[in-house]
C-alpha cells in the first residue's frame, strides 16, 4: 500500500501554504505605499529647491501665466503743501499753519461772507505813555510824539482796530473784519494814560482799545473799578485778563498759582465789565505748555506772549522756536512792542498783506482743483 504523505525531500512536491494569497496582497500594498511615499519626498526636495533657488523660470516654464490687461493709471489728488502757508522775506520768523482740516480752512478762505485773503491783523502792545520823554533801547513806555505819528500813519493806510472777541472769531473761522486790522493792547493797569492818552484817539477814530487787566488790589484802590466802569462805558474799551497778582509763570510754578492767575480773575472782569475775557495776556510774556493747557480749561481762545515776531493772518502766525513746541498757536500770539519806529511795522503789515492776497489769486487755481477733487465741491470764485 502505497503512503500518501508527502516527501519532504522532494522539490517538486506540490504544497499548500496557509495564508499565502494574504501575504502577497500585503507586498503589493507596501511597494505601493513606498513609491507614493518617494514620490512624496521627491515634491518636497523639489519644494525646497525652489526656495532654494530662483524657480520662476520653471513656473513659467511649467505654467505660462496669462498676460494681464494694463489698468488705468489712478487719479492723484493735487497737493496743497507750497500754498498752504505763504511766506515772506519781510519776517525772520516761518509762519505757521493752525488749521488741521484742509477742506475747512479753504472754504473758509474763499467764503463771500468772510474775510478775504490778505487780510491782516497787528497786535500792538502798550505799557506807558511820556511825553516829551529820552528814550532808550530797552524802555518800555512810548513817546507820546511816536504815538501820534503811529495813528496818523494807521490812518493813512487804512488800519482799524478790532476788539479780542473779533480777533478770536478771525483767526478761528476767518470771520469777516477790516482787511487792514489792529488790536491795541494795554499792559498792567494804566487807568491814566487809557483815559489821557488811548481813550481820546479811540473817540476820534471809532476805534477800540484792549486793556490787559491785573486783578491786583484793584480793591482796596479807592474808587478805580468805578473809574474803569465809567470809561469802559464809553464803548471804547475791551477789557481782558492779565493775571490775578501778575506773577510770572515758570515750570516750576505750583499748579495751584497758576489756576489762580487764570480763572480767579474771570467773574471778577465779568462783575465789573459784563463780559468774560476771551483772551489773556502772559504776564512777563511767561508760559509753559502745561499753563497753556490749563489757559484753554478756563476757556480762553487767545493769548498773547511779548514776543515781536509779525503780523496775523488767518492760518497763518508767525512764531518763534519756543512758541511752536507747545503746538497751539492761538495760545502764544506775539505782539509788536509800541516804541519808535512801530509806523514802520504798520507798512510792512500791509506790504505782506498785499503780497498774501496776490499768491492767494495764482494758488486759486490749484485750490479749487484740490477742493473739486479731495472735498467733492466747489470752491466759491476769488473776489
Amino acid at each position: 500500500m502505497r503512503d500518501s504523505t508527502p516527501d519532504p525531500t522532494n522539490e517538486h512536491s506540490e504544497q499548500h501554504v496557509p495564508g499565502g494569497e494574504n501575504n502577497r496582497a500585503g507586498c503589493v500594498m507596501r511597494k505601493r505605499s513606498f513609491l507614493l511615499l518617494a514620490f512624496a519626498l521627491a515634491v518636497a526636495i523639489w519644494v525646497v529647491l525652489c526656495f532654494i533657488v530662483d524657480c520662476r523660470r520653471w513656473k513659467e516654464l511649467a505654467f505660462p501665466a496669462a498676460v494681464p490687461s494694463p489698468s488705468p493709471a489712478p487719479t492723484l489728488a493735487p497737493t496743497l503743501e507750497p500754498s498752504l502757508v505763504f511766506s515772506s522775506s519781510l519776517l525772520s520768523q516761518q509762519p505757521q499753519a493752525y488749521v488741521r482740516d484742509v477742506c475747512e480752512y479753504l472754504r473758509q478762505r474763499w467764503d463771500p461772507a468772510r474775510s478775504a485773503p490778505g487780510t491782516v491783523v497787528v497786535a500792538i502792545m502798550f505799557h506807558s505813555v511820556q511825553e516829551g520823554g529820552l528814550y532808550r533801547p530797552g524802555d518800555t513806555f512810548m513817546p507820546a510824539e511816536e504815538l501820534t505819528r503811529t495813528v496818523r500813519v494807521a490812518q493813512r493806510l487804512g488800519f482799524q482796530t478790532i476788539t479780542a472777541a473779533q480777533l478770536a472769531d478771525f483767526l478761528e473761522h476767518n470771520a469777516r473784519i477790516p482787511p487792514r486790522s489792529m488790536i491795541w493792547i494795554v499792559d498792567d493797569r494804566r487807568p491814566d494814560d487809557v483815559e489821557d492818552y488811548f481813550l481820546p484817539i479811540a473817540r476820534d477814530n471809532g476805534w477800540t482799545v484792549t486793556l490787559g487787566w491785573i486783578i491786583g488790589d484793584t480793591d482796596h484802590r479807592k474808587g478805580l473799578w468805578q473809574r474803569m466802569e465809567d470809561m469802559n462805558a464809553s464803548g471804547h474799551l475791551d477789557v481782558q485778563c492779565h493775571g490775578y497778582a501778575h506773577r510770572y509763570i515758570a515750570p516750576d510754578t505750583p499748579e495751584g498759582v497758576i489756576r489762580q492767575e487764570l480763572f480767579d480773575p474771570i467773574p471778577i472782569l465779568e462783575q465789573h465789565f459784563g463780559q468774560k475775557p476771551v483772551a489773556f495776556v502772559w504776564p512777563g510774556g511767561n508760559f509753559t505748555p502745561r499753563a497753556i493747557e490749563i489757559a484753554r480749561e478756563a476757556g480762553y481762545r487767545l493769548a498773547f506772549t511779548s514776543f515781536s515776531r509779525g503780523p496775523l493772518m488767518y492760518n497763518w502766525i508767525p512764531l518763534g522756536e519756543r512758541e511752536q513746541e507747545v503746538g497751539d498757536p492761538l495760545m502764544v500770539l506775539p505782539r509788536f512792542w509800541a516804541r519808535p519806529g512801530l509806523a514802520e511795522h504798520l507798512r510792512t503789515a500791509a506790504e505782506v498783506a498785499e503780497a498774501a492776497a496776490a499768491q492767494a489769486l495764482k494758488d486759486y487755481p490749484r485750490e479749487a482743483e484740490y477742493y473739486r477733487t479731495v472735498c467733492d465741491s466747489e470752491l466759491a470764485p476769488p473776489r
